[in-house]
């Protein structure tokens, strides 16, 4: 680093912000403990600042699936079938299965800049914004099957779901400072002000498919479905408010506030699937999905080129599209090995091919999933998985997760819950950039992501 650089970086900032601090409670010290242990295991792009580009990982299936890695194509459980697998309702047990699905996904995001320590004499980051926001969402759905003589099993079902999300909220606490002439007292860095970001709206998908399992050729069980996945309208509503207290406040972004809402047009993609069981112990899978285009409504905002916001939605022209949302192609290939017929052990790894076709300037990318269940001698299954993903937005690192999760059968109640945790830190600029900020380096972001699954299934 050279002298000017170190000059700039000692250089007191506009804004002064005081370092972030979070109590724990006593009773969740472990929590605490838990995540500093995942930290250490697993690192994942849980970029909840691009989801008003991209929409959120709409690999969202069962609960069973989820725990094992996310190998949803031959995991999946009930209505999820419909969507990831239809070939595999032909494989239902059961007349009838209803199942509930609720999911809460929560994201803590904290931004930095960098600054001198001038105690240590050493260059770090403080941390200036930490936001912390939760989606929930529910999806459900119904299946059923029926013996077809000579032909074999078919099944048919419905399920309706979230798709993706474009949730995301920033709130910036501004600082400034007061010099107090008639000797009272008074804070050294009051609050003058708030910046805020938010984006709000969901895409629902109501999935509608058959499939059937072929048993009329001796030794050989083949399994072939397909399903029609209609997207649902939505609306997308973008929020930019500067928010001072004073009057005579100077490090504030001068940016206007800004309201507006744009509707996502409904359209639909089409899956389909197949399954084929080797033997006992080994079963192949392969599906594939298209891709589904929605452009909406524009909408124009006239902020200056060189402003963070405005690098957040378009950095080629003036032009901030309300929303042109792409569900990209998925090619799928999965192997299930189990370790008898009571499959006590199965081992599952799942390959998936996303490409994006040149839309969005986004790169097609693969994701690589392992999942595992146990089932102990109690019958309670033990879940868990690891998911690898090459880089899908230039500039960014390839990134894994970690999933796990168990679940409990009453009767003819079976109760699934599943959990997965992911962390990563990037840099980016400042959103609500001032005039006159020395900063010439990228703030640094890191974000962490926790996605939990409750599900509720009933068979007939």
């Amino acid at each position: 680093m050279n002298s000017k650089s170190i000059k700039q970086l000692t250089t007191p900032p506009l804004r002064s912000y005081p370092p972030f601090q979070r109590k724990v409670p006593q009773g969740r010290l472990w929590i605490k403990y838990f995540f500093i242990l995942l930290f250490f295991i697993t690192s994942i792009t849980g970029q909840s600042l691009f989801n008003r580009w991209t929409g959120t990982d709409p690999f969202v299936g069962s609960a069973r699936s989820t725990a094992m890695g996310n190998t949803h194509l031959l995991n999946s459980t009930g209505s999820s079938n419909v969507r990831f697998n239809p070939a595999n309702l032909g494989n239902t047990k059961t007349n009838l299965e209803f199942d509930f699905q609720v999911n809460r996904s929560s994201a803590f995001e904290r931004w930095s800049m960098p600054v001198r320590d001038s105690f240590g004499e050493f260059l770090t980051h403080a941390d200036y914004v930490a936001n912390e926001f939760s989606y929930y969402g529910i999806s459900g759905g119904i299946v059923s099957s029926l013996k077809i003589p000579v032909l074999g099993t078919a099944g048919v079902g419905f399920h309706y779901a979230p798709l993706t999300h474009f949730t995301y909220q920033y709130s910036e606490e501004v600082r400034g400072s007061y010099r107090i002439e008639d000797g009272e007292y008074a804070s050294k860095d009051p609050i003058v002000g708030y910046q805020n970001l938010s984006t709000d709206g969901t895409v629902m998908a109501v999935s509608i498919g058959g499939g059937v399992n072929l048993d009329f050729i001796d030794d050989i069980e083949i399994s072939v479905g397909g399903a029609i996945n209609l997207i649902q309208t939505a609306d997308l509503t973008d929020r930019v408010e500067v928010d001072t207290l004073y009057s005579d406040v100077t490090n504030l972004t001068t940016l206007p506030d800004w309201n507006e809402t744009s509707e996502l047009p409904a359209t639909n993609f089409i899956t389909f699937s197949t399954s084929f069981t080797l033997n006992s112990n080994i079963i192949i899978g392969a599906s594939w999905e298209g891709e589904a285009i929605s452009n909406s409504s524009s909408y124009y905002l006239e902020i200056d080129s060189t402003s963070g916001l405005f690098q957040y939605w378009d950095d080629t022209s003036f032009v901030v599209s309300g929303l042109n949302y792409l569900k990209p192609e998925i090619k799928s290939f999965a192997i299930s090995y189990n370790s008898n017929e009571q499959q006590e052990m199965s081992i599952d790894f799942e390959i998936n091919q996303i490409s994006y076709n040149g839309h969005h300037n986004f790169q097609d990318y693969k994701q690589f999933k392992f999942g595992f269940e146990y089932l102990t001698q109690l019958g309670t299954p033990i879940r868990g998985g690891l998911i690898y993903r090459t880089a899908f937005i230039p500039a960014m690192k390839p990134v894994s997760m970690f999933t796990f999760g168990s679940g409990k059968a009453i009767g003819n109640l079976v109760i699934d819950y599943a959990g997965t945790y992911c962390f990563q830190s990037f840099n980016y600029p400042d959103l609500f950039p001032v005039e006159g900020d020395i900063r010439s380096e990228y703030d640094l972001v890191r974000d962490s992501q926790l996605h939990l699954q409750l599900a509720v299934t009933y068979k007939f």
